[in-house]
């Protein structure tokens, strides 16, 4: 199991949390998420190393941004 701490850009409100998580759980591999909203820090635990393109696809359509 692998945990890894990313930032995501445009949340401000429980409802970001919400729809973040909603998404990055549908990631294949992915069995755990928790956002904080206020920073944006969002903490993922999977069986592997999550890439931004599966992180940026999973947003894809919210106004939401990965950021490195």
């Amino acid at each position: 199991m692998q945990t890894q701490t990313i930032l995501i850009t445009g949340t401000n409100c429980p409802a970001c949390k919400k729809l973040i998580e909603r998404r990055i759980i549908t990631i294949s591999g992915v069995t755990k998420v928790d956002v904080d909203y206020v920073s944006g820090k969002t903490n993922i635990e999977s069986d592997h190393l999550i890439n931004r393109e599966e992180i940026e696809k999973a947003l894809e359509g919210t106004p939401y941004g990965y950021k490195a």
